[in-house]
């Protein structure tokens, strides 16, 4: 029984832009695709050694401030990682004031089963120079913790990983948090083997219990990075050595949501789309049903149950969200002739895309992350003249304050106390 209004889910699509550990390609999703016709066409590429530049000045112009602000690090650690800056010398636990003032935030709850995350300062080779921040990261811990029982990270670069596991013990939140462990992969072997090690390293260190899975790789077949079996062969290697290390979790890959074959859906535990209708031009009023269509269609239909015998979800919706502002998008191909046509990015529809989405979801299983927790800045570089949402995605803003206007759904007062 479908679950959301019934819409034709044809309409055109692109996937989000993200975040770059190499300098060289963004880390999250690249904004450019027309997803009803499997076409590819990349946006722009930011040269890496401006990219980096640009970087280093936003992030090192970032100003701390009290309590709840994502403050930039002022030193790190020998392994691009900073543990006290913050808190004069020590770390901050579910005991610290800093931590409390976060905590019993009426305006948030438990209803997302994950959510897109990465720490501020978590890019590589940046992070080299102005590196992640203990405290920061348990902060942001603290605040997840009241939308969601797992996070879902992109790469393992700058230490970010075994960063948010530390928030998770210094909170006490082992047994209610869990990390779906990213794996940034690309066309660059040193960077592919560098994030594979890291993730071994991680897997070796701490308990398989921590994690809800291993996702190897996102858009990688969008950019053309790997080819889709090259891709299968790298999951393939991945399980097999995860098998004789005696972990037993699910490993995935994530991909656009019409770039799923059956053949790359048998060699994935787990087939993870990201659908943001948000790119097909739809209002949020139909966004709910529309991206309920596009995914049954174009990836549900791939498998052939719902779960596994372990019990995990075979599909997954690893991207969807909304922009609180910067302009509209009427999909691929097509130019908007006013500002109100489309898909606008405000925080009422943003609003709207929750309220239909968020407690449906709820109520009929559907398991998916938001994208994402908070603004992030930087990604202004990203900006056009007409499209301003690159740095807009967030439920709340960079220095964790839920945005003005911005309600989360309640869901009757029913909460997510697991990731699946």
């Amino acid at each position: 029984m479908k679950a959301f209004s019934s819409r034709d889910p044809s309409g055109k699509y692109r996937p989000v832009f993200g975040r770059s550990q190499s300098g060289k390609e963004p880390e999250k999703s690249e904004w450019l695709r027309e997803q009803s016709t499997g076409r590819r066409r990349l946006k722009w590429i930011v040269g890496s050694i401006l990219g980096i530049i640009i970087l280093g000045a936003v992030v090192g112009g970032t100003v701390g401030g009290v309590l709840g602000s994502r403050k930039s690090s002022s030193g790190k650690g020998a392994s691009g990682s900073s543990s006290s800056s913050n808190n004069g010398g020590g770390l901050y636990d579910i005991n610290s004031s800093q931590v409390k003032a976060l905590l019993n935030n009426p305006a948030l709850h438990k209803v997302f089963p994950g959510i897109d995350y990465t720490p501020m300062n978590a890019q590589y080779p940046a992070c080299l120079t102005v590196p992640p921040d203990q405290n920061n990261i348990t902060l942001d811990i603290a605040i997840l913790a009241q939308l969601t029982p797992a996070v879902r990270l992109y790469g393992t670069d700058c230490n970010q990983t075994q960063m948010v596991l530390e928030a998770i013990n210094l909170l006490g939140y082992n047994d209610s948090m869990k990390v779906w462990l990213g794996v940034w992969l690309e066309n660059n072997a040193t960077t592919n083997t560098r994030q594979l090690q890291q993730m071994y390293t991680i897997l070796d260190t701490y308990p398989s219990s921590q994690f809800a899975g291993v996702i190897v790789g996102n858009e990688v077949l969008f950019r053309k990075d790997m080819t889709e079996a090259e891709l299968g062969q790298q999951l393939q290697d991945v399980r097999q050595n995860l098998t004789s290390r005696n972990i037993n979790l699910p490993v995935a890959t994530s991909d656009l949501g019409d770039d799923w074959t059956a053949s790359l859906a048998a060699d994935s535990d787990i087939v993870m789309a990201n659908v943001h209708p948000f790119f097909a031009g739809v209002t949020p009023e139909v966004a709910p049903g529309w991206t309920w269509d596009f995914w049954q269609n174009n990836d549900v239909v791939l498998t052939g149950s719902s779960k596994s015998s372990a019990g995990y979800p075979r599909n997954i919706i690893s991207e969807t969200g909304w922009p609180s502002t910067g302009g509209n998008d009427c999909g691929t191909g097509n130019t908007c002739t006013n500002s109100t046509e489309g898909a606008v990015a405000s925080i009422e529809n943003m609003n709207v895309y929750m309220d239909g989405f968020v407690c449906q979801s709820m109520a009929n299983g559907t398991t998916y992350f938001w994208f994402e927790a908070f603004d992030e800045p930087w990604k202004v570089i990203f900006d056009t003249a007409t499209d301003k949402w690159e740095s807009k995605w967030g439920l709340m803003d960079s220095n964790r304050n839920v945005k003005e206007g911005l309600r989360i759904p309640d869901c009757g007062g029913k909460t997510l106390e697991k990731p699946y």
